[in-house]
């Protein structure tokens, strides 16, 4: 079976009949999931869950604590209900025998005073209601009414169920309300004897109390999670009537036993239960353009764009095909790239928004904190620069933030010339200034910046904000005036966002700034951000243990200064990172004349230097394609090993210890001191 119809087979009827299984189908893809004969994984889970029970039951009677088998005994109403689950919707096998017995058998575990009948009956209208008023979706009864009533209303779901089976008695099958009353009658007769008995407290131990906490999760997991508050019923959008709880699946999936893809279910409600993740995969761009209700693990609501980034970005950062940056960018090169939008942001700066082809977008996919490299021909020379990308890791967008530089040749011709619909040469993302974010964190994060150093640290607080519900991020940014800050809004809006959980701090250094009152979300301090005042900060709020990750950008006095002020006060070295905007140009050394021979892309160029010009310059010269940027030692992309011979290097922003201890220099700030040099740009 493999859309949902009964297979014409001896031993097999429909749960639904054709006309009601044609509306059923109607719209919705065809998982191409063929029901098996005996659905092993719900036969065993049936054995596994009574083999827990036989556990639970023998502690029990050897005394053992009931805070270990009442859990026990809960568990398996939790597992059994799954079997009866899937024999109720014909899952547990293309045998109309295999689904009946498993329903009967698993029914006591769950509820022994119902019928299959009765159980089957009541779970098939809600699947044909779904989401409408309590008297004709019997699962409303779990999400309809007061919040402080939700937990009640789980506790007594099956009560609910009864009053809903009985009102319509007179409609059901004459063997199915025998059946009913029969069992009702047996339960209720067990009761009377264990109180009669004295055995009460060994019923309520064994079977009352784990039932009842059993149901409460069920009720909770399998129909408040999927189905609270969603304004569309079965018959208006079955695709939106029902929720995908996407993120830690490696918990959530075993823990819920797949429910947490209910949609899945919901449509497609005769494929067994392991194999709701395979319909998803196999049909998930036909889901998502119906715009169906998906959440994270922690509730947090995604369209369909932010899952498909999300799930891009949450598959992709520690994924072992996840290109390391220098060499993304090395081997990416430059690709002309359309501008598809300009923005005003300051008097002095601008974003700068890039239409990235189908094919290239793997290519540009970044982690927050990471930089572009764009390349032009200005007045007759060849001139590279890096600007960091500014928008959230989670969007489908692109965009830099270029703030103009006095006599700044590249940022001006930014800022002035280009427009929409330009080309540009752009290299692929690169950079180690990176914040990678986990769901399931809760962090608090630390971010300094000033001025245009605020672009990456940008893309990562909202970043981090979007992907772990359970962080924090703190801002302090440095400017001038309050017309000079770039991205104002976005930060005021990111605060109203995620309030509580981002705090923006504005140092704000002109005459004016006194005029700029701090707001419900956004604190003004007046003066730059220097020692003193990040000193009575590490005394309070953002003293060492309450921070994971402190985050450095803009001038080098700056990053350098809260360093050294960070280590000073015991924070680790690997939890303060640094990247600079604009270094302090030194008195360059001289090294010694050198043969100098680089692998770039699996070629080798020589050259020889006389010591005079960096080891990247030397390179350069000859004619090779080697990799750079910033030549000032800050972002890292002309990196590369020294394989034979020495180097002197004189700034580094960019290579942790261990990198330089490898053998690794950043070769716009090397020179040779060695007659003979070899580097590998490709290491």
């Amino acid at each position: 079976m493999s859309d949902g119809r009964a297979v014409a087979t001896s031993g097999v009827s429909p749960v639904l009949s054709e006309a009601e299984a044609q509306a059923v189908r109607r719209g919705v893809p065809d998982p191409g999931i063929p029901l098996p004969r005996v659905a092993v994984p719900t036969v065993a889970l049936f054995v596994a869950s009574l083999a827990v029970w036989v556990l639970a039951t023998w502690l029990a009677a050897t005394h053992a604590s009931p805070w270990l088998t009442i859990p026990l005994h809960a568990l398996v109403t939790f597992t059994m209900f799954t079997v009866l689950h899937e024999a109720t919707h014909h899952a547990a096998g293309r045998l109309t025998w295999v689904n009946e017995l498993l329903g009967r058998l698993s029914l006591p575990f769950v509820a022994c005073y119902g019928s299959f009948g009765m159980v089957r009956y009541i779970h098939i209208e809600h699947h044909r209601n779904t989401n409408e008023d309590i008297r004709t979706d019997p699962d409303a009864w779990t999400s309809h009414g007061p919040a402080f009533q939700l937990p009640l209303r789980w506790l007594t779901i099956d009560f609910w169920y009864a009053a809903f089976w009985l009102s319509r008695i007179r409609r059901r099958p004459r063997r199915e309300v025998v059946e009913t009353l029969v069992l009702v009658a047996g339960s209720a007769a067990g009761l009377v004897v264990a109180i009669a008995s004295g055995h009460l407290w060994e019923l309520a131990v064994l079977y009352l109390v784990p039932q009842r906490i059993g149901l409460f999760v069920l009720a909770w997991w399998f129909d408040w999670l999927p189905h609270h508050d969603l304004p569309y019923t079965a018959k208006q959008d079955r695709f939106r009537s029902t929720r995908v709880r996407v993120g830690l699946e490696w918990l959530l999936t075993p823990m819920m036993l797949y429910q947490n893809y209910h949609l899945v279910h919901h449509l497609h409600p005769a494929i067994p239960f392991y194999r709701y993740i395979t319909a998803w995969q196999r049909n998930q761009d036909v889901y998502l353009a119906h715009e169906v209700p998906i959440v994270t693990a922690w509730g947090r609501e995604l369209t369909a764009s932010e899952y498909r980034a999300w799930h891009r970005l949450t598959s992709s950062f520690y994924a072992e095909d996840a290109v390391e940056p220098a060499a993304a960018a090395r081997r990416g090169r430059f690709h002309r790239l359309t501008v598809s939008d300009v923005r005003r942001l300051t008097p002095d700066a601008v974003s700068i928004s890039f239409d990235i082809p189908r094919h290239l977008r793997e290519e540009y996919r970044f982690k927050p904190g990471q930089h572009l490299t764009l390349r032009a021909e200005i007045d007759g020379r060849e001139v590279r620069r890096t600007y960091s990308i500014y928008t959230a890791a989670t969007s489908d967008l692109v965009r830099i933030a270029v703030k103009r530089v006095p006599g700044g040749v590249f940022s001006t011709h930014l800022c002035e010339r280009v427009g929409a619909g330009d080309v540009l040469e752009v290299m692929p993302p690169a950079g180690r200034f990176t914040l990678v974010p986990a769901e399931g964190n809760a962090k608090h994060y630390v971010g300094i910046a000033a001025g245009s150093g605020i672009t990456p640290v940008i893309s990562m607080l909202s970043t981090a904000l979007l992907v772990e519900d359970g962080s924090r991020f703190t801002l302090l940014y440095g400017n001038r005036t309050a017309e000079s800050i770039m991205f104002r809004d976005e930060l005021e809006m990111l605060a109203r966002q995620f309030e509580g959980r981002l705090r923006v701090v504005h140092f704000l250094s002109g005459d004016e700034a006194r005029h700029t009152p701090s707001t419900g979300f956004e604190e003004v301090v007046l003066g730059r951000i220097d020692p003193e005042k990040l000193t009575s900060l590490l005394r309070g709020r953002l003293a060492p243990d309450k921070v994971d990750d402190w985050f450095l950008c803009g001038p080098q006095d700056l990053v350098d200064q809260t360093r050294e002020l960070l280590l000073a006060h015991g924070v680790a070295a690997e939890k303060v990172h640094v990247e600079l905007f604009h270094t302090v140009s030194r008195t360059r050394a001289i090294g010694r004349t050198s043969a100098i021979t680089a692998t770039i892309d699996g070629r080798r160029a020589s050259v020889t230097s006389e010591g005079t010009e960096s080891v990247l310059e030397a390179v350069l010269r000859s004619g090779a394609d080697a990799p750079y940027a910033c030549m000032g030692g800050a972002c890292g992309t002309c990196r590369a090993k020294v394989l034979r011979g020495t180097v002197d290097m004189e700034l580094n922003y960019a290579l942790s210890e261990a990198e330089v201890r490898a053998g690794y220099v950043l070769t716009c700030q090397s020179r040779p001191t060695s007659e003979r040099l070899d580097v590998d740009y490709d290491a």
